[in-house]
């Protein structure tokens, strides 16, 4: 053992950095995209979201807070990079409005509604395309064989790659070298702030459970606060009174605050600008 990290300390530079001692953080190199948290990138090999590999966010529900998480990164290659981000059968619309607050070009992202049996196949063709910086592909219950696919298409990509499934898969083998349990952290409760102030102290628990480098000690808080695009405007009446004949009403206007609790809002009625809708490539008018 001795004798081989002798040997890797004497190799040139341009070797080096391919090689991996188990208790050091693997070297990425110009293939990685910083993640916009720095506390966080200081977890990840090559200090950023790895292209050419796939990444697991293992989450609870989708919309507690991933889109948010991946955001600047997102930012980075569609509103800079001028390269295109592919939402392959998110389990919610996506919400322009808050895309737009992240800084995320909206002309350069794609939404694909597909099945659970498609969806795999959909996120390796658009792997394989040029102009594309990103791939996020929920599947709730993704097949051993098809998440090996995934692997082998995205090492020869210059894209991020992301598989978000459910915490249960965490017990389960997977080929992707970064995986990572997502966990909201709602705010404390504080009867003295308001609730726009209390929705900026949004977290997500980040636990590393597998990463080329030595074991995570515990996992990491990442501070993603709400912006006000996906907050109530305080200014809106609220003098609303409900129909005759009802003795409750639902205030609509307030919904995008229960994202601090899971669903980011999944109940928005906005269509992303210039998306693809279903296998066939059909354009949605917005």
């Amino acid at each position: 053992m001795a004798a081989a990290i002798q040997l890797a300390t004497t190799l040139p530079s341009r070797l080096q950095s391919r090689v991996w001692q188990g208790d050091q953080l693997a070297h990425a190199g110009a293939r990685a995209v910083s993640s916009g948290h720095p506390a966080l990138d200081a977890l990840l090999p090559g200090a950023g979201w790895p292209a050419g590999s796939l990444t697991e966010l293992l989450v609870e529900h989708g919309g507690i807070g991933e889109m948010r998480l991946l955001a600047p990164a997102l930012k980075v290659l569609t509103a800079q990079s001028g390269r295109h981000a592919l939402l392959v059968a998110p389990p919610w619309q996506p919400y322009a409005c808050a895309l737009h607050a992240w800084g995320i070009a909206l002309d350069r992202v794609v939404w694909v509604r597909a099945g659970d049996g498609d969806a795999p196949w959909v996120a390796e063709q658009a792997l394989k395309q040029d102009g594309i910086g990103a791939v996020l592909v929920w599947l709730p219950k993704a097949r051993a064989d098809a998440v090996r696919r995934l692997q082998v298409v995205a090492q020869d990509s210059q894209a991020l790659a992301f598989l978000i499934r459910p915490p249960a898969a965490r017990g389960q083998s997977s080929p992707a070298p970064l995986r990572m349990v997502c966990t909201p952290v709602p705010p404390p409760a504080d009867g003295t702030v308001s609730r726009r102030r209390w929705m900026q102290h949004t977290a997500l628990s980040v636990d590393i459970f597998k990463r080329r480098g030595p074991p995570l000690a515990q996992p990491l808080n990442v501070m993603l606060p709400l912006q006000d695009a996906v907050l109530p405007d305080p200014a809106a009446s609220s003098d609303e009174r409900p129909p005759s004949g009802t003795n409750h009403a639902v205030d609509r206007r307030h919904l995008a605050a229960v994202a601090a609790g899971g669903r980011e809002a999944a109940s928005a009625a906005f269509d992303v600008a210039d998306v693809v809708a279903g296998l066939a490539g059909t354009r949605v008018p917005v």
